[in-house]
């Protein structure tokens, strides 16, 4: 009776990890499909500049800091003579860094869950960010007003990484706090 009971446990932990690997994979493509949506959207479609201008007549974008200065690719932006390229570049950078970021993270996780080594899944979750990356920045080049980039791609793989190293950290603190719980619960 026992050993049924075992067997049916397994089955169901078998069953419930099936489900969540089903679930990663498609939140894994989902994400993808929403990455190259935004590839395929014009400059026009994506600027945030009219909410900037908008914006900038309650706040004096760059008045109280220093100007920063820094070229990319063929372009210098400056954040004293063109405040508003200075913010964009550095929300669409961001954007780059974050949605990578989730991308990697959900990658390494799903991989984990399955019980793969920590290296196969950081390299696994890279080299797909590389492969959609590159991909993203193919098809940017067809969309008006867009360039692509091979300096995009190693944009997107930083973010990559710093989402497996802040999913990393994360669960460490995790673990740390669960486990003198774990351990005075085991006591008692």
């Amino acid at each position: 009776m026992e050993e049924d009971y075992g067997k049916r446990k397994h089955k169901h932990r078998r069953k419930q990890r099936s489900y969540v690997y089903i679930l990663s994979l498609l939140l894994i493509v989902a994400w993808v499909l929403v990455i190259w949506h935004f590839s395929t959207q014009s400059y026009q479609q994506q600027t945030i500049q009219p909410w900037l201008h908008k914006w900038s007549e309650k706040v004096k974008i760059g008045s109280a800091l220093p100007d920063v200065q820094f070229t990319y690719g063929e372009l210098d932006y400056s954040l004293k003579q063109r405040p508003y390229d200075f913010v964009e570049f550095i929300f669409r950078k961001s954007a780059h860094l974050f949605v990578y970021a989730v991308l990697a993270v959900l990658i390494y996780g799903g991989l984990r869950y399955r019980k793969v080594r920590m290296w196969a899944c950081i390299a696994a979750a890279l080299t797909v960010v590389a492969i959609i990356a590159s991909i993203d920045e193919y098809i940017q080049q067809f969309s008006p007003n867009r360039t692509s980039s091979i300096r995009d791609v190693g944009v997107d793989l930083l973010g990559g990484c710093g989402g497996i190293a802040l999913y990393m950290a994360v669960n460490i603190v995790l673990r740390r706090f669960r486990s003198p719980r774990q351990s005075s619960d085991k006591r008692k």
